[in-house]
């Protein structure tokens, strides 16, 4: 791969996940990726386009994507191809603590000489522990890392030194480790651009279309994300994004907000190439009141017709929903409440009722919402196997609440695979009545190589055991199935399927925990390979369908056109390098 100063690659949550037989559950039925996580962080986007305005030439590689795709995909003759000035590999999500390593250790065995860099918040929490693996020369702490990531790659491209690079944890050639301070933490999320037509240009340059796609099954349901800000101001316990990590653990005492106008023209750029829905993370509510106004006004103001979806940390109250609905044309909303308990929603660190939640869904369709998604977890402080199976009627009461409203979606998962790292109860697990199964990464590496979810897990609460755990949620998943299917949200045949599928997810984990618990060594890796097939089909789709994650979409005439204009322009960049150096100079980039 010639003339490329950055690979970023992007593994597989286990590495040889296509071997090796491991019943995920439904730890990724909520997120549109499948159980080995192949979407990659927005922060390969981000940290791409930076570096190309600033002369950079970077390539996104997503292997996950490539061995879903093509079951005989050859990870080392692909990277084998590549000389790149460095390779850059995400440990964002603490699921990919193995496959990471592994991709890691064949970069460095098929290109000793090439230095392997790891970033992303799992890897600035164990940073210490990352770095003494043979495999990893540089380790990237914080959330904001194209600045030093940058001055990390010309350095490198020049035989510089490294010294002064903040955020930089490095071994030296004799093998010392060196952490630079960790001082680089924007106050503003005004530095980078959320482009998603840089990946698009990538297809065109590179000719892959596969590291192109964030998730399998993207083509058909093309959802992207904008993020309002990088931190967080609320103190959920668990949360490894919470005001607490970032503070202890990340460099960032507050978050650091992008503009409203910049966040605007991000989503208006989406739109033009892009037919599907967009979600905002990070509820823009926290910015407060002036942001806010800003921000919707905005919206309006470019006549946004995709389906918008926003993130709110809270239920939003009658008067926000009908400023939604006076400048929107297709919005809805997402709210994780946790549990029907105020008390155990409380312990989470959510201080209002579950009335309130029905409230807020009656004023959300009241002003024009399309769809109100309300999610609920398994495994969080102070919560029973009672309370879990107790949130079913407590759903059943209020969809009754709202006129059995079908635009209402009701949706319950564990907390798994892991507690994450630097969370409060990470932290402090006794303090929130948890026992950590896994404290170090390697720990956690080997962990996901275990036989199920239930025995993945790093942490058991004291409320339940892991076996309540892991029967609970089935069992809530059927009744949320049940729920659905009569108020019909799902035709009878989807339900019953949905309801046939959990059942034997069920019957499965208990055969996998009878092997477990009858044999070892190489008997119990033949029994449980007899399983895969089986329990290969049973991982995706558990508790639920990820259609039901869907919303609507529809191409119009614009997108083609952009698309096509954005083809012509591509190639002209790689047939007349002035070109790009005039964009990028636009851009205020490096010409």
């Amino acid at each position: 791969m010639p003339h490329t100063d950055l690979v970023l690659l992007h593994a597989p949550s286990v590495y040889d996940f296509r071997e090796r037989s491991i019943m995920f559950g439904p730890v990724s039925d909520l997120v549109p990726s499948t159980p080995i996580f192949e979407m990659y962080p927005i922060g390969f986007t981000t940290l791409a386009e930076y570096m190309e305005r600033r002369g950079l030439s970077v390539r996104i590689v997503n292997l996950a994507m490539h061995m879903l795709a093509r079951p005989r995909f050859d990870v080392e003759a692909a990277i084998r191809s590549m000389r790149p000035v460095a390779f850059g590999i995400d440990l964002h999500w603490l699921p990919h603590a193995h496959g990471a390593i592994e991709v890691a250790r064949i970069c460095k065995r098929l290109h000793p000489d090439i230095p392997v860099v790891m970033g992303g918040l799992s890897a600035s929490y164990f940073h210490e522990e990352l770095i003494r693996y043979d495999c990893v020369d540089y380790v990237l702490r914080g959330d904001s890392t194209e600045e030093p990531f940058t001055q990390l790659v010309y350095a490198l491209r020049r035989g510089g030194s490294v010294a002064g690079i903040p955020n930089l944890t490095y071994k030296t050639a004799a093998g010392d480790v060196v952490i630079n301070e960790l001082s680089w933490a924007p106050d503003t999320f005004d530095h980078v651009k959320l482009d998603y037509s840089f990946n698009m240009r990538s297809v065109i340059r590179d000719r892959d279309f596969t590291s192109s796609l964030p998730f399998r099954g993207w083509l058909g349901y093309p959802v992207t994300a904008s993020l309002v800000c990088r931190g967080c101001t609320k103190q959920c316990p668990t949360c490894g994004g919470s005001a607490y990590a970032f503070a202890q653990h990340f460099g960032r005492t507050r978050p650091a907000f992008r503009d409203p106008e910049r966040l605007v023209a991000d989503i208006k750029h989406v739109a033009k190439h892009i037919p599907g829905p967009v979600f905002v993370l990070n509820d823009f509510q926290q910015a407060g009141p002036d942001y806010v106004e800003a921000f919707i006004k905005g919206l309006r103001r470019i006549d946004f017709k995709n389906p918008i979806g926003f993130e709110f940390f809270t239920p939003p109250t009658e008067e926000f929903c009908a400023f939604l609905g006076e400048n929107l044309n297709d919005w809805s909303v997402e709210v994780s409440c946790e549990s029907h308990d105020d008390a155990v929603r409380a312990a989470f660190g959510k201080h209002y009722a579950f009335e309130e939640v029905a409230t807020s869904v009656r004023h959300a369709f009241k002003h024009g919402c399309s769809r109100f998604d309300l999610y609920f977890m398994t495994g969080i402080p102070t919560q029973t196997a009672q309370s879990v199976r107790d949130t079913v009627p407590a759903v059943r009461d209020l969809y009754e609440s709202v006129g059995n409203d079908t635009r209402l979606l009701a949706f319950i998962s564990p907390m798994a695979p892991f507690l994450d790292p630097g969370s409060m109860v990470f932290d402090n697990p006794d303090a929130y009545g948890y026992r950590l199964r896994g404290r170090t990464l390697e720990e956690h590496r080997q962990l996901l190589l275990q036989p199920s979810w239930k025995h993945i897990l790093n942490y058991e609460p004291d409320g339940m055991t892991r076996d309540e755990l892991v029967e609970s949620t089935y069992e809530a998943a059927l009744g949320f199935n049940r729920i659905k299917g009569e108020i019909g949200i799902l035709d009878a045949a989807t339900a019953a399927a949905t309801d046939m599928r959990i059942r034997e997810a069920r019957q499965t984990m208990r055969r996998i925990d009878a092997i477990v618990e009858s044999s070892e060594g190489e008997e119990r890796e033949r029994r449980l390979a007899a399983l895969k097939r089986e329990i290969d089909q049973l991982n995706e789709n558990t508790v639920c369908v990820k259609s039901e994650l869907q919303w609507p979409r529809s191409v119009r005439p614009t997108h083609v056109i952009a698309n096509a204009h954005l083809w012509l322009k591509v190639n002209a960049e790689i047939l007349f390098p002035a070109i790009r150096r005039r964009r990028l100079a636009r851009e205020g980039g490096v010409a």
